[in-house]
């Protein structure tokens, strides 16, 4: 250890003039200062999540306890950071009083740290979010289960979580979660990132099934509650159907219907799936996309040659 130091610390001192490869043994030494460096920065990141993750758990105690942090985080950033005095801050929380105050709001934020608090789990498990598929069913369920808990107020919970006041006020704003979605509200993408793929992979087809129609529920209740400005169903609005949820239901409904039983198929479920997509077929036939899912029917049951014969050739020859 002690000749790789000093190996290291001639390294730097040399005169840069003198232009020299690196030797088996400067490589090693710049190797090994580098992990050091990488497990110590590794260290403090994790310091900082698990600090994080502590506070934003006590933010999801309450509504209360929610909009505190809030202020705590704003403090930070906009004022404490920023050199601004405590009465800006003050003179800022003042004019934020109705918002503060509206219920919808409040709970929105507690729902945004409650998923926040998820996304950091994810971070840390390295794309492996079979184990994390529960929690984000329950933080889905929490949400859609009430819609009406949020007076139309939804705004935050589509925020990417990583960008929200909490998070850069603990320095996670530059946090990065592969293939996770940020918002509870990015419907699809949790499903298809994180609820289905370990059901499919595991040829659980009637819990996928039963998820995929979750799916589509909570897609329905966005696009009637909190979708169309003043034409959703929040607070005080009217309880007659929008033209925009008329939309879905006639248009956009059967399509998500469709893509269920395709990637079902796809997935292995492939007689019921079949069978249901006929059904499916038969009883939207004015539907605009009707021709478009009979040609897709078509080249799922029955594949054109070329692609049958491609699929031959690369599974090799038959003993």
């Amino acid at each position: 250890m002690m000749h790789r130091s000093c190996l290291l610390a001639l390294l730097l001192v040399a005169p840069a003039v003198h232009a020299q490869s690196l030797s088996d043994a400067d490589r090693e030494a710049l190797i090994e200062k580098l992990d050091n460096l990488r497990e110590t920065a590794k260290e403090k990141a994790m310091g900082r999540i698990g600090s994080a993750a502590q506070a934003f758990k006590a933010g999801m105690a309450s509504d209360d306890a929610a909009v505190e942090l809030y202020l705590k985080c704003v403090k930070k950033l906009d004022f404490d950071d920023k050199k601004r005095s405590s009465q800006d801050f003050r003179e800022w929380e003042r004019r934020q009083g109705d918002r503060l105050k509206d219920p919808g709001t409040r709970r929105s934020m507690r729902h945004q740290l409650r998923w926040l608090v998820l996304s950091l789990e994810a971070a840390e498990s390295a794309g492996k979010y079979d184990k994390l598929a529960p929690k984000a069913m329950e933080a889905l369920d929490s949400i859609f289960g009430n819609p009406e808990q949020f007076e139309g107020n939804v705004g935050v919970l589509r925020e990417p979580v990583t960008g929200t006041v909490f998070a850069r006020a603990y320095g996670l704003g530059g946090a990065k979660v592969d293939n996770w979605p940020l918002s509870p509200l990015d419907i699809s993408a949790v499903f298809d990132q994180v609820i289905l793929p370990g059901l499919k992979t595991g040829k659980k087809f009637d819990s996928a099934r039963e998820q995929w129609k979750k799916r589509i529920r909570f897609e329905g209740i966005d696009k009637e509650y909190w979708t169309g400005g003043d034409r959703g169903r929040g607070k005080g609005r009217s309880d007659e159907r929008s033209p925009d949820y008329e939309k879905w239901l006639s248009e956009t409904l059967p399509d998500l219907q469709w893509k269920m039983e395709v990637d079902l198929y796809k997935a292995g479920d492939q007689k019921r799936s079949a069978l249901n997509m006929l059904d499916h077929i038969e009883q939207n036939l004015a539907h605009a996309k009707a021709r478009d899912w009979a040609d897709q029917f078509r080249n799922l049951v029955d594949p054109p040659k070329d692609a049958s014969m491609k699929g031959q050739e690369t599974a090799g020859p038959v003993e």
